[in-house]
């Protein structure tokens, strides 16, 4: 790319192409064979363990971690969803701390709007954000992510160390990428640290008995709605959202809103949980109920979004929306 910000190290790339001639189809299918498995928890959908990632590197005698998720991008690819342009996008991430991989791709949603769409890098780093991590390497196919990807990355607390690697031999630094970036301290507020528990006693208002088949939200609901939004990111609205999915086979999944310094891009809470749907390996059409948990009142409502998309990406799904206790509401903005 004559645009890059810095030149490809060639030896990089000659070394990548030739271990996808020697080993690329192997690696592949061990990558799908994790990937593939049905996880013990949600949260786990779609990523490998650290202690497999260095077994998958010594079994196929790769250098490093990164060039396993350089040859897990044509797994990541076949993740993506873009029934409205036909491109797909992979990205597959090397989580910070724990070194687990998570493969990620690019998710379009017919008959709502183009808004909705979720990047493949957003995809991953909504994915180690909902696990309370942040990412220590993206690998793309070509690093050089849209100024939405940028603005949405920039939001995240370490962020400075993240290294956005690719097969043609770049190792970009995001500064390298946006090197005056708008980030959170304009406003006067910290990063997006997403292993913060910003509010620990965050309750949905009423929450139904074992004997109360009719009324209230259902316990693991709302057990998943109030871990999802006391990690939610809403320093500029101040009222934090979080959606819950439960799918046809009784899997539950769900994420909080990710605001942005910027305002838009912003990721809405709806659009954060059909992340984890689609890294579960369900389709949005598996999905039989979703509830909204909102402060009612508050400076945003994200009601109406939540209620069109889920209509639009599974019709027959029932749509809630709840409010969160008065008693644990947020202060308004």
């Amino acid at each position: 790319m004559i645009d890059a910000p810095s030149r490809a190290d060639p030896a990089i790339a000659r070394r990548l192409a030739a271990l996808e001639a020697q080993v690329g189809t192997a690696v592949e299918a061990d990558v799908a064979a994790w990937v593939g498995r049905r996880p013990a928890r949600s949260i786990d959908g779609s990523t490998i363990p650290a202690a497999a990632v260095a077994d998958l590197v010594e079994r196929h005698g790769l250098d490093t971690e990164r060039e396993l998720a350089l040859l897990a991008l044509p797994v990541a690819r076949a993740m993506a969803r873009p029934p409205i342009s036909g491109y797909r996008v992979a990205a597959v991430g090397i989580e910070a701390g724990s070194g687990d991989l998570l493969l990620g791709a690019n998710l379009e949603f017919l008959g709502t709007e183009l808004g909705t769409t979720i990047h493949a890098e957003g995809f991953v780093c909504l994915r180690a954000r909902r696990r309370g991590t942040t990412l220590d390497t993206l690998a793309v196919s070509e690093a050089h992510p849209c100024a939405h990807c940028r603005q949405a990355l920039i939001e995240a607390a370490g962020a400075d160390a993240l290294r956005l690697i690719d097969p043609l031999g770049n190792v970009l630094a995001l500064t390298d990428l946006y090197p005056w970036a708008f980030r959170p301290a304009a406003l006067g507020m910290a990063p997006d640290d997403p292993a913060a528990v910003r509010r620990p006693g965050l309750r949905v208002a009423t929450v139904a008995s074992a004997a109360d088949l009719g009324g209230g939200v259902p316990l693991q609901i709302a057990r998943e709605l109030e871990d999802a939004g006391a990690r939610a990111h809403a320093p500029y609205s101040g009222v934090p959202s979080a959606v819950a999915l439960r799918l046809r086979d009784g899997t539950v999944v769900g994420a909080g809103c990710v605001e942005s310094v910027a305002f838009n891009p912003s990721i809405e809470a709806i659009q954060a949980a059909l992340v984890e749907v689609a890294a579960v390996r369900a389709e949005p059409g598996d999905i039989v109920e979703g509830w909204l948990a909102r402060t009612p009142g508050g400076s945003v409502d994200p009601a109406p979004r939540f209620e069109s998309v889920l209509r639009a990406v599974a019709p027959s799904a029932r749509a809630k929306v709840v409010d969160w206790a008065a008693s644990e509401q947020p202060a308004r903005a």
